[in-house]
């Protein structure tokens, strides 16, 4: 349990990284730029983040089930990375080609507006979608080979490069996107220079191919499945700049960008629970049915899940006003509350999505993720039309609960779920409709926040009381 807390500890924290990043940024970002321009920011760097999927080609996913085939031999494991990183770098310098011409002939046809353009800021985000598609293939390998140290150690380094590099050119350009773009670029390049020299002295680089069909056969479905996810959580973005404009863009994204500390909380305890509950599995063989050893991570995933939730929608407002001199973005905090709210819909997505993963169903996402992405794009057309930029939020929540479903559905097939409903399901939703209850009442912002808050803490000490207790003894252990 002790290496539990300290693993937790580390990959929580270095997977928060980017966010604090990201969150330490807003307020540059937001104090130099007009919602128009931050607006235009977010397309670029949501593009960015499209290409880096392409580029990475979900390698990640494949290594985070064959690296353990390979742990048990160095040898082995070295010759594996090294052929894998080789076809990393062969599938980004692909890429780089075909979507700087594609990105050139269709940026004037999606957007209109001059404030977005593909040179020179599309084809800067391309270049630093490469870096970090490298980046976090081989920092994630710091997770799965149990070092988490060391995984957040790179993560701290990016950080570091990132925010003094674009904080030092903000305030040498402000009022233009210069420093933003620029200081994302710039960071890249350092932290693949770092990575790129780590990697040729653990492992090498070979170009051998051989593994190309497995890498396609495996990747490909979770390719497709890593991109619906990513219409999931942007298209609203392009929407929107479509339909109203990209001051509006600005709005709604800077209220996503507030609840960045859900999602990545989220992915950092997943990453650090999820190996253990694939060894549990690996070590009973073809195990169909789930048992109480990995429900005790879900437990505890859904009661910090929720307390991260209703304390992000409680101190966020009095951050903001802190530290946003901008008022025109003070306009997000009325959606902040509905969109984190949507993050209560992870601790079961993480539940019916790891036996998909770990018994190599992933031919079983792209159907589920096109039907969400289908229900996201029209739901999103729709209601943005009606109401504006409530209408994006809208479409944002109301998808979630329908990828639990299908999910669900497909898992079912050929996986028995074994798991205390009242903790997993009901006092989420419990919560969940609490917090659309209280948006619906004439109650300020204040009252709204601090009852959400109070009805969570009050669900949490009624339904996670045995996790509540083992929680104090477990960091008592840690170092």
């Amino acid at each position: 349990m002790k290496q539990i807390v300290r693993s937790t500890f580390f990959i929580t924290a270095g997977g928060a990284l980017p966010l604090l990043s990201s969150l330490v940024l807003l307020i540059p970002y937001t104090n130099n730029l007009s919602t128009a321009n931050y607006g235009a920011l977010a397309i670029y760097i949501s593009f960015a983040l499209l290409v880096q999927i392409l580029m990475n080609y979900s390698v990640d996913a494949y290594l985070s089930v064959h690296y353990y085939d390979y742990q048990e031999n160095e040898n082995k494991l070295k010759h594996f990375l090294s052929n894998v990183f080789g076809i990393l770098l062969s599938i980004g310098g692909v890429f780089i080609l075909v979507i700087s011409f594609i990105g050139y002939l269709i940026f004037p046809i999606i957007f209109k507006e001059n404030e977005i353009s593909f040179f020179p800021y599309g084809l800067m985000s391309v270049v630093t979608a490469f870096f970090n598609a490298w980046f976090r293939t081989y920092v994630n390998i710091q997770v799965f080979g149990e070092r988490p140290v060391k995984y957040f150690l790179f993560g701290l380094f990016n950080f570091l490069v990132t925010v003094v590099i674009s904080i030092y050119l903000i305030n040498l350009y402000p009022y233009t996107l210069i420093g933003p773009m620029w200081g994302r670029l710039l960071s890249g390049v350092f932290i693949f220079i770092l990575t790129f020299s780590f990697g040729l002295k653990e492992f090498g680089l070979k170009f051998d191919y051989k593994l190309l069909p497995s890498i396609r056969a495996y990747a490909t479905p979770v390719l497709i499945f890593s991109l619906l996810t990513w219409v999931l959580a942007y298209i609203n973005n392009y929407i929107l700049s479509g339909i109203m404009t990209v001051g509006d863009v600005g709005v709604y994204d800077f209220a996503l960008k507030c609840t960045l500390g859900i999602e990545y909380a989220g992915l950092g305890i997943a990453g650090a629970f999820n190996p253990r509950i694939y060894k549990n599995w690996k070590s009973k063989g073809e195990l169909l049915n789930g048992s109480q050893e990995e429900n005790r991570y879900y437990h505890v995933f859904s009661a910090v899940n929720m307390l991260i939730i209703s304390t992000t929608i409680f101190i966020v407002p009095f951050l903001i006003r802190l530290f946003v001199n901008n008022e025109q973005y003070y306009e997000s905090l009325d959606f902040l509350p509905l969109l984190c709210a949507a993050f209560v819909f992870k601790s079961l997505h993480t539940i019916y999505l790891n036996p998909i993963m770990y018994f190599k169903r992933t031919n079983l996402l792209p159907m589920i993720l096109v039907i969400t992405a289908l229900v996201q794009i029209i739901s999103g057309i729709l209601l943005i039309n009606l109401f504006g930029i409530w209408g994006a939020v809208w479409s944002y929540f109301l998808v979630k609960p329908i990828q639990v479903l299908l999910l669900r559905h497909k898992a079912k097939a050929f996986f028995n779920f074994s798991f205390n409903k009242l903790k997993i399901f009901w006092v989420p939703m419990s919560y969940v409709l609490g917090v659309i209850v209280l948006c619906s009442t004439n109650l300020s912002e204040f009252e709204i926040n601090t009852s959400q808050l109070v009805f969570a803490i009050l669900l949490i000490l009624f339904a996670y009381k045995n996790e509540i207790k083992v929680l104090p003894s477990m960091f008592k252990k840690a170092p």
